[in-house]
């Protein structure tokens, strides 16, 4: 399903190439008449932006170099420098319908790149694979296997970094097994479901379990990621289908905010599928029933209790975060047993506190090098802080 709709997607940008050439040799021909010449400029400057609209939706290369240490069916582990340094960081990425290179977006813009810079240890990052048609069963239970899979290739106890639904994947995974986990690291990541304001939370309560039950039967038993990046854009829909636009032709003739904005899209819009079982079971124990908090989730046949966590904690949520209101993240400290409890609240929004430069410069740097000095995986009598940083 993802497929068909990329590639039609795709038709329709190699239609809008067309006329955007058009409009550009119209352009030119209006520079011949002295009466057109007026128009000639915008009307080419039309002609470059339905060009740049049409750029081909595709995959890209990763921005640092790495190497993939093991692979498996649903996930690859990733390790980003060379030499073997020991106290290893995990980064869990998001998993809603895109590929896991948000940790490593661009230039300035990588949280990897951060963690090479800033962290005294081997970084890796558990890349989310996409779920191929075999995948349509993987469950919630497979998703903790799999990061519990790359925890044991990795071969100790690791300071792990969860990243909006990467980051409940990391609490739940923490709360089961405690002893393999040195700091507990969250970013946007819903713990409680039901807290705050948050859109996403409330069309998953308002809207019945049939509904989401068709989207999966629509990508014959996936999630198609394209539906998910179409929810999240409803969200916002004057911006994302208006605001962008304007704000990409007054730009037109910018190179610098072109690439950037190239870079964005060419990561958003190639979407790749999430498996039907492991989509609906989120919808319905987490989303729903908010049984994460309630103490009532099971995975691989045990309880989940958040009281198990007594890790070094780190919080960071976006002041403008509407996909994950900051009291989403933050209601984790009523449940957990950890002693240090940092917490950090950025301005930005969502997707910005993986991937904007000034977060990453002011917060996730600091974050790093706090890492660095914490080695011990036992529980450390630190009295707790809080600390938060616009």
């Amino acid at each position: 399903m993802d497929y068909l709709l990329q590639s039609y997607e795709n038709s329709i940008r190699k239609g809008m190439q067309i006329t955007g050439d058009m409009y550009h040799f119209l352009g030119s021909a209006m520079r011949m008449n002295f009466f057109m010449r007026p128009w000639a400029e915008a009307v080419q400057r039309y002609g470059s932006f339905l060009k740049e609209k049409a750029a081909p939706i595709s995959s890209r290369p990763w921005t640092t170099s790495n190497r993939v240490a093991r692979r498996w069916a649903k996930t690859a582990l990733r390790k980003f420098n060379g030499n073997e340094l020991g106290n290893p960081l995990l980064l869990v990425p998001p998993e809603a319908g895109h590929n896991s290179q948000i940790v490593d977006f661009g230039p300035g813009q990588s949280l990897v790149q951060c963690a090479l810079n800033h962290f005294a240890g081997d970084v890796y990052v558990m890349e989310k694979l996409p779920a191929g048609p075999k995948h349509a069963n993987y469950s919630l239970d497979d998703c903790i296997r799999s990061l519990d899979r790359c925890i044991h290739a990795i071969g100790e106890p690791v300071h792990l970094v969860g990243l909006c639904q990467g980051g409940w994947q990391a609490a739940v995974y923490t709360a089961l097994f405690p002893e393999r986990v040195k700091t507990l690291t969250l970013a946007g990541a819903p713990i409680d479901f039901h807290a705050g304001d948050g859109r996403i939370s409330q069309w998953a309560q308002s809207l019945p379990m049939s509904f989401y039950q068709a989207l999966v039967a629509m990508g014959g038993g996936r999630m198609p990621g394209a539906f998910i990046t179409s929810g999240f854009k409803l969200m916002n829909a004057y911006d994302r289908f208006i605001g962008d636009d304007l704000k990409l032709y007054q730009h037109i003739g910018d190179p610098t905010y072109l690439e950037r904005n190239r870079r964005f899209n060419q990561w958003y819009e190639f979407t790749q599928p999430l498996a039907g079982r492991m989509y609906l079971e989120v919808v319905q124990h987490l989303f729903k029933e908010n049984k994460l908090v309630k103490g009532d989730l099971e995975i691989m046949g045990r309880t989940v209790d958040l009281s198990r966590i007594y890790q070094p904690l780190y919080l960071v949520a976006g002041a403008r975060d509407d996909i994950t209101p900051p009291a989403q993240l933050l209601a984790i400290r009523d449940h957990v047993s950890s002693l240090w409890i940092e917490e950090k609240l950025a301005d930005a929004g969502h997707i910005g506190l993986f991937m904007r430069d000034g977060v990453i410069v002011d917060i996730w740097a600091a974050i790093f090098e706090r890492m660095s000095q914490l080695h011990s995986n036992t529980r450390t009598p630190i009295e707790m802080h809080s600390l938060r940083a616009g």
